[in-house]
């Protein structure tokens, strides 16, 4: 399919030249063919033209962190921290006991969401109680190829529990669970099965948090990543309860772990990194790891602000992520990108350590192509040889008067302008609407599970936990020790 979108202002992401005026791309298979302001629509056949006068078109946004499944339970909580909120989410989904079809749906409406916001590209951290269920990841697959977005599915993997590993206060002096010794056999079943699906589709492992996982667990799935060439992802050092446990558990603290062990390489990305030292910030940055920042979970859960200045200053390549529907109840890039901003300038009185509008706008775009391997050089920009992953934006209102592009797509948010959007060429959003998705049908189907779930968890919140109780026992631990 060729497609022509002529007379737009481009948000190219180069350096040199961020922002053109009066520019005209060529889309052909999938790829950024041509820009140029000569480009002549009438030589170019059976090309459709869009015209772009008045619009802005920027590279498609890149969420690298998030839980699709957690749509179903989007604001069931308030005032939860992260340990908590994990584990009354854990037992609401334990006893759904959600059948393939309704996480199929549950990712179908995420991915429906995030299109219509501008995110043309997701990780999917995709979280099962008992390893790696394929009946369920494939109907994720399925779900990425029905609303067209490019996607890389991380499941979920864990062979202990933190917690417990706290109590016996050795990293070893817990037996890994042997239902999880399967997980490769699975996991490349899995790699067979998708590619069978779109290029656009792809897959890499997923540790749940090294604080949960083996070293031996660790060094398989970084033995499979090189195998197969593929990325990793995991959560890293979110909450203060994790910090003060590595710190107990590990000789040097976590960060230093994983690199003793070999965990540590440009494959990973980690999100969070909340609670992140001075020299773990240097270990990620010598080994090429990406930090996923997530602003908006970190904020509703009480985690803390990540030290996202320092982390770039350091050389580490800093990406941006929405979490899931129920940690910051956005699938929304374009409120990261603004938060992100924003957080970085609380207590920093030198100015120069803020992140600026463009580096917000790089985060979102650039820098999360380039913490997934499956993506890394491939989308983020909008320049010759790139996939067409784009977003035509028809500014509104809160827009005007439209003075400096790059700020007020940061600083204004320009989620409720998205018109059109391209993924690998194709269009799956126009004039606001999803193009392979009945958006109204889609809603009714949802509703009902979600309805289920808030049953359960109505009940579950209302039973002794006792897990809960140790959770809240060891956060007053820990604050006197602080």
């Amino acid at each position: 399919m060729t497609i022509l979108l002529d007379n737009a202002t481009v948000v190219t992401m180069d350096g040199r030249r961020p922002v053109l005026e009066g520019q005209s791309l060529l889309i052909d298979q999938g790829v950024i063919a041509a820009i140029g302001a000569d480009l002549k629509p009438e030589r170019l056949g059976g090309a459709e033209r869009i015209d772009c006068s008045g619009r802005i078109v920027m590279p498609g946004l890149v969420n690298t962190h998030s839980h699709l499944t957690e749509i179903l339970q989007r604001s069931f909580r308030d005032n939860a921290r992260m340990e908590t909120w994990r584990e009354y989410r854990m037992r609401t989904e334990e006893i759904a006991d959600l059948s393939p079809e309704e996480v199929g749906l549950a990712a179908r409406l995420a991915c429906a969401e995030m299109l219509k916001s501008g995110v043309t590209a997701v990780v999917d951290h995709f979280s099962t109680r008992t390893g790696i269920g394929l009946d369920k990841v494939k109907a994720s697959f399925q779900a990425f190829v029905q609303t067209g977005i490019r996607a890389v599915l991380a499941p979920s993997l864990r062979d202990r529990d933190f917690l417990r590993v706290l109590e016996s206060r050795s990293p070893i002096g817990t037996s890994p669970d042997p239902a999880q010794g399967r997980w490769r056999d699975n996991f490349l079943a899995l790699l067979e099965h998708v590619e069978k699906f779109p290029k656009t589709v792809s897959l890499m492992p997923g540790p749940s948090n090294p604080l949960n996982c083996s070293d031996s667990l660790l060094r398989e799935v970084s033995e499979v990543a090189e195998r197969y060439d593929l990325g990793i992802h995991t959560h890293l050092l979110e909450t203060r309860l994790q910090y003060w446990g590595a710190k107990k558990l590990y000789r040097g603290g976590l960060v230093a772990h994983l690199n003793r062990i070999g965990f540590l390489s440009p494959r990973l990305s980690a999100a969070h990194g909340v609670w992140l030292e001075e020299r773990e910030m240097e270990l990620l940055a010598s080994a090429g790891v990406s930090v996923v920042h997530n602003p908006a979970s970190n904020l509703k859960l009480g985690s803390g602000i990540a030290r996202v200045g320092e982390l770039r200053r350091r050389g580490v390549n800093v990406a941006l992520g929405t979490d899931g529907g129920d940690t910051s109840d956005s699938y929304s890039i374009f409120e990261q990108m603004r938060l992100a901003a924003f957080l970085s300038r609380v207590g920093k009185e030198d100015s120069g350590e803020w992140v600026t509008a463009g580096e917000a706008l790089r985060m979102g775009t650039v820098n999360g192509a380039e913490a997934v391997p499956a993506w890394r050089g491939r989308i983020g920009r909008v320049r010759v040889g790139s996939r067409a992953d784009l977003v035509i934006l028809r500014p509104r209102i809160g827009l005007y008067p439209l003075n400096d592009v790059m700020q007020q797509l940061v600083f204004c948010g320009g989620g409720d302008s998205v018109d059109t959007v391209l993924v690998d060429g194709e269009i799956v959003v126009r004039g606001g609407r999803l193009v392979r998705v009945d958006e109204e049908a889609l809603i009714e189907e949802v509703r009902p599970i979600s309805e289920r779930m808030w049953k359960i968890y109505s009940r579950i919140r209302k039973r002794p936990n006792k897990v809960i109780s140790n959770i809240q026992k060891l956060y007053a631990k820990v604050r006197r020790k602080a």
